[in-house]
């Protein structure tokens, strides 16, 4: 049975490696906040006690203490910058480009509404030319290329795209570079202790490391819409091998349906001659 105090043990399971130092941290805070909660309203409740209005007492103003207005200014203020300097170094790491590791797995990701949508490089683990390569290959974006790619560039004849099917290796330096194609969203993996707003018109940089297989909750955090309720899926983290026979098997897809409509024959022209 959880414990009332032990509250981290009612988040989802932490899967990544980051997120044990961020729920430290959330823990940390909380408590703060708590022991302010019953300071405050503690002292609040004894001087409503203690002053309250009473036969033989007489109220009388009090024009303040400087040592009190000076103490109670100072130390929230120290409170709270050690609380900043204690998270500065996990929220780099986490959110600054600069600190992100060197991606094992690049993956680009696109909110729509109500659904996400990602490309993957295929199997020789690059992209072709598309909107996050090339910024003038935006103006391609279009409902049926979303992610402008280019499909005269050899590069991404294997590169796949999917609805709603997020794919990652354990163990493994992922990258993914998100944005949204109408409206503000929210990548948000609960398990993996990762959110981050996807802003219209910019690609922001989400990493994580997942040390745990299995299936778990992907959903959009920021309200988008009517169907907000509705732009959720289920991802998978796989082991290294299946990950690898999975992006395999949709390269192939790939590859095998643009062959078929590079091989696709002209249709025979079956039209009579006219007679002279």
């Amino acid at each position: 049975m959880k414990s009332v105090f032990d509250f981290l043990g009612w988040f989802p399971e932490n899967i990544s490696t980051f997120g044990g130092e961020l729920d430290a941290l959330f823990a940390i805070i909380w408590w703060v906040c708590v022991g302010i909660f019953f300071l405050t309203f503690g002292l609040m409740a004894i001087f409503m006690i203690v002053y309250r209005n009473r036969d033989g007492h007489r109220g009388y103003n009090y024009h303040g203490n400087n040592i009190l207005e000076i103490a109670w200014t100072i130390l929230p203020t120290i409170l709270f910058a050690g609380i900043g300097l204690y998270s500065n170094e996990i929220w780099e790491v986490t959110k600054y480009s600069n600190r992100n590791p060197k991606p094992d797995v690049e993956i680009l990701m696109l909110g729509k509404q109500f659904t996400w949508m990602f490309l993957y490089p295929g199997a020789d683990g690059k992209f072709g030319r598309n909107a996050y390569t090339d910024r003038t290959a935006r103006a391609d974006m279009s409902a049926t290329n979303p992610f402008g790619r280019d499909s005269l560039d050899p590069a991404g004849a294997d590169d796949f795209m999917v609805e709603n099917q997020f794919r990652v290796p354990v163990n493994a330096n992922v990258v993914v570079r998100g944005s949204t194609i109408d409206v503000l969203h929210s990548f948000f993996l609960p398990h993996a202790r990762v959110k981050q707003d996807v802003i219209p018109g910019t690609w922001m940089n989400i990493w994580f490391n997942i040390f745990k297989t299995g299936k778990y909750e992907l959903a959009c955090a920021e309200l988008c819409g009517s169907g907000h309720y509705a732009m959720r899926a289920e991802y998978q983290v796989l082991s290294n091998a299946d990950y690898d026979a999975w992006l395999n098997q949709k390269s192939a897809e790939i590859k095998g349906m643009n062959a078929g409509v590079a091989e696709e024959p002209a249709a025979a022209d079956t039209t009579a001659p006219k007679s002279m």
